[in-house]
């Protein structure tokens, strides 16, 4: 059945929701529900209830499900470990001046790459005091946290928005039919067009070392970082339950001496992770020896009893839930707009004013502003891919370039959206309040917004 321009009742619904309420999974849900209700009236709840337990015996929903739980329960296990904090005993005692300090925070952003939150929440409590005692804002160690945490998550092929992403890829039929056999070896072909966080590194990177100047409310926290205040409390007023939860968790993490917090307790595990990764091309393998090998590594030295370690495997599974609870509504949402036609339609509408060129531009400056101004990337993005990949087929655009533009505007929006998860737990880590953080970086992600976009159209002319 065409159902014209009734297909694009459900992704506008669910956007309005998510702007409405500021949920993710509600909005998704909503979305699939209103997909439902106009294709089966009031006859829907039966429909919808298969579409739910289909996406859920899914096999490949299934692998994506239980590889995000495992993850979880990983880095709850390297929190505990305080592996990071090895390293933190190490760099602190290089940091002789304020660039020092910011660029060695910037290095333990990129090391610590598994996981945004693990990354944030380390570096803010290992670095805190030190940019107290050199007189740099908090202002600034947000922004280079926050700038090392969804970009660096994107860039380096083994952690949870690899994982996302990968799932997402190979279930489109025209990245099958170009020959791609594993949603890992396409992420890999599209990582050289993941332009916005190359740039937010590379502008994050020019602002540690100085050499870019500090702008609008970043300025002036400079100004008054010579007389020093008491750290403002954190606004969590749009904070989810699991993010107070963990930003309370940092208070687990005091500045500790070297002996405490050995980089082995990290690296090892890491080291496990990457290489079977590698050589098996199969994270969910690799991950569970990466798990065992926590095991042999802690247990013995007794970081950690037997009960504790299963304790806080199953506390790390748990806290992932609500990304799962969010893959599992995109995934809904998805099949319920391709069963309307929506991707057939938007093409229809989309090829007589688009070309190849403009597209992967478009594309990123859409998904970007949709994540800053809804705070769902995961779940809009999902919904994007089975739109654009079609469309970019149609136009006989630069598929990998135009999936590099997907992702970009999804990292866009989990950095410079002001009450994303990211960006709260932030603030939240290093003792400011959210509106500052945000205000105070929002100028270099629009410089790296605007560089990502000039390079997304070149490359669309180019390639």
């Amino acid at each position: 059945m065409d159902y014209g321009v009734l297909c694009l009742l459900p992704p506008v619904a669910m956007l309005v929701f998510a702007m409405k309420s500021k949920k993710s999974f509600e909005a998704l849900i909503f979305g699939s529900l209103v997909a439902y209700i106009i294709m089966y009236g009031f006859r829907f709840i039966g429909p919808w209830c298969e579409l739910l337990l289909g996406e859920i015996s899914n096999y490949d929903n299934q692998y994506i499900l239980l590889l995000c739980g495992l993850f979880g329960g990983f880095i709850f296990l390297l929190k505990e470990a305080k592996g990071t904090l090895g390293f933190s005993g190490l760099l602190t005692r290089l940091c002789k001046s304020q660039r020092s300090v910011l660029q060695t925070s910037l290095l333990m952003g990129i090391v610590i790459f598994v996981d945004d939150y693990l990354n944030i929440m380390t570096i803010g409590t290992c670095m805190n005091e030190v940019c107290d005692k050199k007189k740099i804002p908090r202002q600034a160690l947000a922004y280079v946290i926050d700038s090392t945490g969804a970009p660096v998550c994107a860039l380096i092929p083994f952690s949870t928005w690899v994982v996302f992403y990968s799932g997402v890829f190979i279930q489109e039929r025209v990245i099958q039919e170009m020959g791609y056999t594993t949603g890992m070896s396409v992420y890999l072909k599209v990582l050289p067009f993941m332009f916005y966080p190359i740039f937010a590194l590379i502008v994050v990177f020019l602002f540690s070392a100085g050499i870019l100047p500090k702008l609008g409310a970043m300025k002036k926290a400079y100004a008054e970082a010579d007389t020093p205040k008491e750290p403002v409390e954190p606004e969590m007023h749009n904070v989810k339950s699991v993010d107070i939860a963990m930003a309370g968790m940092a208070a687990d993490y005091p500045p500790k001496t070297e002996n405490e917090g050995r980089m082995l307790d990290f690296i090892i595990p890491i080291g496990a992770l990457i290489s079977v990764t590698v050589i098996t091309g199969d994270m969910l393998v690799a991950i569970i020896i990466a798990l065992a090998v926590c095991m042999l590594l802690y247990l013995p030295r007794k970081k950690m009893t037997f009960t504790r370690f299963v304790e806080l495997f199953f506390a790390g599974f748990a806290d992932i839930l609500p990304v799962l609870a969010i893959l599992l509504a995109s995934f809904m949402i998805k099949t319920a707009c391709g069963e309307m036609g929506l991707s057939e339609y938007v093409i229809h509408l989309c090829e007589p004013v688009m070309n190849a060129a403009t597209l992967p531009a478009v594309v990123f400056v859409i998904i970007a502003v949709l994540t800053f101004v809804t705070s769902s990337f995961w779940g809009i993005e999902a919904v994007a891919v089975s739109i654009v990949v079609p469309l970019a087929a149609a136009l006989n655009g630069n598929i990998l370039l135009t999936l590099g533009a997907v992702v970009s505007g999804g990292v866009f929006g989990s950095h410079a959206c002001f009450y994303s998860d990211a960006t709260v737990l932030s603030s939240a880590t290093c003792g400011i309040d959210n509106l500052s953080h945000a205000v105070s970086q929002l100028p270099y992600a629009l410089i790296s917004a605007g560089l990502a976009s000039a390079a997304f159209l070149v490359c669309g002319i180019v390639f």
